[in-house]
């Protein structure tokens, strides 16, 4: 047996399903086994948003394929797949709906249906069509905290972080138990955190109002809502949606620019072209096309 992952989501779980059929299983490790210069590690993926490959884990210590490591991914970015491995990629996705029986408690908010294998489906061919770009990080001398006048809004301050992503991205329990909302919050709860989770509001279906509304139950407020000196400290955060599908957030830092951290991906400050954001309007974010707006997130507020 193979649980499979699809490596896709910034906000909700990422689609995951077992795959029961072990001849299925035994021809597919096989058949990837021919190409062990396309398999990477988990965490050997592209870091932005949209399609980031599929991870597969073998549930038995006696599955075939055992030339392959226990974990790995394909389809990543890391290297252009050949048209074999890309075959056997979409298969894998196509078969979600058969192997849907098993059920996890993120299904309660990824579902496993035609719809989402469609969607699926769609992301996987805009990564088979893109040039993935590489991976940058650019770090500015900064302090570690300083209070900053909003120009937007007449008499609002908020704080500014230097950033730092190695605290989100050394240790892989860490990265992997923590999305966009806990970054933007700058609060590890290693829950994957959702809006509104903590006060009883999930959001559903994703849409601006509607994640907003999430966020806000609890305690984001509106940019220009000031915060008061005990709400320190204060973050700005920006929130877009990949409609119906999915939510992204980012952290405004020290220097100029965002930082985000895409699922369970690591924490970066580049986009999906690999460039600087120093506007999340106007910054390459792939499907995620609707821009929602700019908050604050004060100290009282507790995600889970």
């Amino acid at each position: 047996m193979l649980r499979v992952t699809v490596d896709l989501f910034s906000g909700r779980p990422n689609p995951t399903w077992i795959i029961t059929d072990e001849d299925y299983s035994a021809k597919l490790l096989s058949r990837l086994a021919e190409f062990p210069d396309y398999v990477s590690k988990p965490d050997e993926v592209f870091r932005g948003l949209g399609f980031r490959g599929i991870q597969l884990q073998r549930l038995g210590d006696d599955e075939t394929g055992r030339a392959l490591p226990q974990r790995f991914s394909i389809a990543t970015g890391a290297s252009e797949d050949p048209p074999e491995v890309i075959e056997m990629v979409g298969d894998v996705i196509r078969s979600m709906e058969r192997f849907r029986d098993i059920r996890f408690p993120d299904h309660e908010i990824t579902p496993l249906d035609a719809k989402l294998q469609d969607y699926v489906l769609k992301r996987f061919e805009e990564y088979r069509l893109a040039k993935v770009p590489d991976w940058v990080i650019v770090l500015r001398p900064c302090p570690l905290r300083k209070t900053v006048h909003d120009s937007d809004c007449k008499d609002c301050e908020y704080e500014e972080s230097r950033f730092n992503p190695d605290f989100w991205n050394a240790n892989p329990q860490v990265r992997t138990n923590n999305n966009c909302y806990n970054y933007a919050r700058n609060w590890r709860t290693d829950t994957f955190a959702q809006p509104g989770r903590a006060s009883g509001n999930w959001p559903n279906p994703m849409a601006c109002g509607d994640v907003e509304g999430g966020a806000m139950s609890d305690g984001l407020v509106p940019r220009c809502q000031c915060l008061p000196q005990n709400e320190w400290p204060r973050r700005l955060v920006a929130l877009v949606v990949d409609p119906g599908w999915d939510y992204h957030w980012y952290r405004k830092q020290c220097g100029g620019f965002w930082g985000h951290k895409p699922g369970q991906t690591a924490a970066r400050n580049t986009d999906n072209s690999g460039v600087l954001v120093t506007n999340p309007e106007t910054c390459d974010r792939g499907g995620y096309t609707d821009f929602c707006g700019y908050f604050y997130a004060g100290k009282s507020v507790v995600i889970t």
